[in-house]
């Protein structure tokens, strides 16, 4: 139990601890949109100040100092060596580069290109998607990310058209950079629309259908149209500006709203976790305590009696359970007497009388289990037969569905799975009727009217594993009782069975049969590896019934049911060397189970799978494999 509460304790400790890294990475994740959201700005403000907007320096130096805090923000909660310090390191030569933009010794492409490829190191951060296991959080975070690569694209066309409209005119190559930036948007924005809620996608909805939306759209349209570079209409990129940045932060917005209901599921959870980290623990202290106390009980109680126990536990080993072992065992079919109970002394403490009872109740379980002998055959029985029953009523079941499938199944691969199935649940059958005829019930599936014997041979081949390699030589038709059906069927599947189980994949299992003066004889034959003759009289032995099966290893269970239906058909079967290699069974049929009566109405041998044949198996699709050969 201590072990169990320990792997326990374990789980639960590093699931809060998921917990928690989960919360963390759901705050760094928005403090990185954070600062996303102040670089995406000044990435604007500074394109714009290339494109020749002198009126935005003041804008620009503001937001340069928001975006300093925002880099300070974050960098304060990062660890050394994560990846949040590698994202940050990018921006390590900010300052050179803002130097740069307001001296105009770098070009509008290369600025712009500078925040960009900052942005982009940030938003493929995706942080908290590696520890999320609750998969609202994984769909809250995954729409986040998916937002943020909505709002840069919105950014990124801002600043770009920003310059462009100042300039009033696209540079070579930058409409093509435009029309980049707009399909990465549209992207984004279908990945946003797998995984958010329907309230966050009405939210961005209604962001997407606003008033500034609307106007910026007019004007990002006169820039498409633009494609030859100079601007059809002039667009004020103060408007532009203001119009964009209000999309942009009401997008914003949706990903705060976004943010927060990622962080309450997660807080959510970690609660949780605590709450049952607690209960663990205070479980864990209250085993550990009780099994403390028991361990000090055990030790007063067990330790100081064991030594005057000894001479008691002596006795019952080497004079009282040997003496009774004895007695049953000389005894015919009287009970023997029961042992004298061990008794403990008088005024003997609770372990010592513990102890004793104990002895007494070894020396009382080996006479009760000498007892039980006698009934552990018929027990055996029993329960041999109710198992058998059990498994039969299943499998006639499973066989009714599959018989009912294979009646509506068009499809030609299924159907034929089908009947594989079904062939594998008739040898499942066999299997349940084995137990029973080995305890000596009679199956209970009967046939009424006479069954041809090529039937009755298929009926048999449909309970065969690989039935494929059989043929059948000269068989002179005659018609089985019907009483006779089923168990003829079944010795045939045995035999055939163990001929294919002993031969060569190529080589055939052949049937013979023809009429004799005192009856039918059938024979089949393998050219396998054979028996050695003292193995072939054993074999002969077990089908006689001299030897018992429940004492004959397990392999030999096929012997035994044979020489079982045997006996009860009146058929007598046996083993023989084949001439060239292999082994012949022979059976001779009794002329009581051949239906020789004119009036007698006999089933034709029908084709393969018939339904004639499908009763005769019980119900059973049976192989089409069977080769007829005169």
């Amino acid at each position: 139990m201590s072990v169990s509460l320990g792997v326990i304790v374990v789980r639960e400790v590093g699931s809060y601890r998921q917990s928690g890294a989960t919360v963390t990475a759901v705050s760094h994740a928005l403090a990185v949109q954070d600062l996303v959201q102040q670089i995406q700005r000044e990435r604007g403000l500074s394109n714009g100040l290339l494109g020749g907007a002198a009126g935005l320096e003041q804008a620009l130096a503001d937001q340069r100092v928001s975006t300093d805090r925002a880099i300070d923000t974050l960098d304060a909660g990062t660890a050394d060596g994560d990846q949040l310090r590698s994202a940050l390191d990018r921006f390590a030569t900010l300052a050179t580069t803002r130097a740069q933009i307001d001296g105009h010794r770098v070009s509008r492409q290369a600025a712009f290109q500078f925040y960009t490829d900052g942005i982009s190191v940030l938003n493929r951060l995706t942080l908290g998607l590696d520890s999320a296991r609750d998969e609202q959080i994984r769909h809250g975070l995954r729409a986040l990310y998916a937002l943020g690569d909505v709002k840069e694209q919105t950014a990124k066309e801002r600043g770009f058209l920003n310059g462009v409209f100042t300039a009033n005119a696209f540079q070579p190559d930058e409409y093509g950079q435009f029309l980049e930036i707009r399909a990465a948007k549209t992207a984004g924005l279908a990945a946003f629309a797998l995984y958010a809620t329907d309230r966050q996608q009405r939210l961005l909805d209604a962001v997407l259908h606003g008033e500034n939306a609307t106007e910026a759209a007019e004007s990002e349209q006169i820039a498409v149209a633009s494609y030859n570079g100079p601007l059809l209409r002039s667009v004020a990129p103060g408007d532009w500006w203001a119009q964009m940045t209000a999309v942009i932060d009401a997008q914003r917005s949706v990903q705060q709203v976004i943010g927060d209901d990622v962080r309450q599921r997660a807080a959510v959870l970690r609660k949780h976790a605590a709450l049952i980290l607690g209960g663990v623990l205070l479980a864990a202290l209250i085993t550990v305590i009780a099994e403390a106390t028991l361990v000090f009980v055990s030790v007063r109680a067990i330790v100081r009696p064991l030594a005057m126990l000894a001479a008691d536990a002596d006795d019952v080993a080497d004079r009282r359970l040997p003496r009774i072992i004895a007695a049953w065992q000389a005894a015919d079919r009287a009970q023997p007497l029961p042992p004298e109970p061990v008794r403990a002394a008088p005024g003997a403490s609770t372990e010592i009388t513990a102890l004793t009872a104990a002895l007494d109740g070894v020396q009382s379980t080996a006479f009760a289990l000498a007892s039980e002998q006698a009934l552990v055959r018929r027990n055996t029985e029993e329960s041999l037969a109710n198992l058998a029953r059990r498994n039969q009523n299943l499998v006639r079941r499973q066989l009714g569905l599959i018989s009912e499938f294979e009646r509506t199944e068009l499809d030609p691969k299924e159907l034929s799975n089908l009947f594989e199935l079904d062939h594998l649940a008739t040898r499942m059958r066999r299997n349940a009727e084995n137990l029973l005829v080995l305890v000596g019930e009679a199956s209970p599936r009967r046939w009424a009217e006479p069954i041809a014997l090529s039937d009755v041979i298929r009926a048999g081949l449909s309970e065969v594993a690989d039935y494929h390699p059989v043929v059948v030589h000269r068989l002179d038709e005659v018609a089985i009782a019907g009483g006779a059906v089923t168990g003829l069927a079944h010795m045939l599947a045995e035999l055939i069975e163990n001929g294919l189980a002993f031969s060569p994949p190529d080589v055939e299992v052949e049937i013979y049969g023809r009429m004799v003066a005192s009856g039918y004889l059938l024979a089949v034959v393998d050219h396998g590896i054979g028996m050695p003759s003292d193995k072939l009289a054993q074999a002969n032995a077990r089908l006689r019934g001299e030897q018992d099966f429940v004492v004959a290893p397990t392999r030999y269970v096929g012997l035994y049911v044979v020489g079982r239906l045997a006996r009860r058909l009146g058929i007598e079967v046996e083993l023989n060397a084949s001439p060239i290699s292999g082994i012949v069974a022979r059976l001779h049929l009794p002329a009581e189970i051949i239906a020789t009566d004119p009036g007698e109405q006999i089933v034709a041998v029908a084709p393969p799978n018939s339904a004639v044949v499908a009763q005769c198996a019980g119900e059973t699709r049976v192989p089409d494999g069977l080769i007829l050969r005169g």
